[in-house]
């Protein structure tokens, strides 16, 4: 374990300064990917929801190579699936979740080679919920929540990175069980020098 420890310490300091350029620098990202939505399936018998797309852009300055701090947004498509209506006998009805998110978060770098980096961030996210379904049912939602990620960035130039991450935007209502959202993205990060 000490070894391991070890060579990864080393690498980060042989790597750190080939990215020593990047300090008291800002950049902008933007990631594509789909999101894990709406844990209700196991609510009351609701069948499943549908699993968004999700498009995220986010701002962010370098303090130094290890440590930068970020905005971002994050818009979800639609979650389709099925709701309880508030009718009597409260049959199944069709519902759509509309959601998104706006975050700021500190995120870390951990440089493995000259080209690639361990990602992680963790922040607060306000998330914003609308639910709307078939039998006229309508909600507006908002939660405040901790939100983190995890990824790997690969830099291609000193200006151009692709990054693949893991986020966790927490809750987005106050329900039990609340709507909780994740997602894995692709994306691609432009640092101004």
């Amino acid at each position: 374990m000490k070894k391991i420890a070890g060579a990864l310490l080393l690498s980060a300091f042989i790597a750190t300064p080939a990215l020593a350029d990047n300090t008291d620098t800002f950049y902008f990202g933007a990631d594509f990917g789909v999101a894990k939505c709406c844990n209700l399936t196991n609510y009351g018998g609701w069948p499943g929801w549908s699993n968004p797309a999700v498009f995220s852009i986010e701002g962010g300055y370098h303090f130094n190579p290890v440590l930068a701090v970020e905005m971002g947004y994050t818009a979800f498509g639609d979650s389709n699936g099925t709701s309880p209506s508030p009718f009597f006998p409260y049959p199944l009805t069709s519902a759509t979740l509309s959601l998104s998110s706006f975050n700021v978060a500190f995120v870390g770098n951990l440089p493995l080679t000259q080209q690639f980096d361990l990602v992680g961030k963790v922040g607060l996210a306000s998330n914003s919920e609308q639910y709307s379904d078939a039998s006229g049912g309508y909600g507006n939602y908002s939660q405040s929540d901790l939100m983190y990620g995890l990824g790997a960035e690969f830099h291609v130039s000193p200006q151009v990175s692709l990054r693949a991450m893991y986020n966790n935007y927490g809750k987005f209502d106050n329900y039990y069980p609340p709507v909780k959202v994740t997602s894995y993205t692709l994306g691609m990060v432009y640092n101004f020098y």
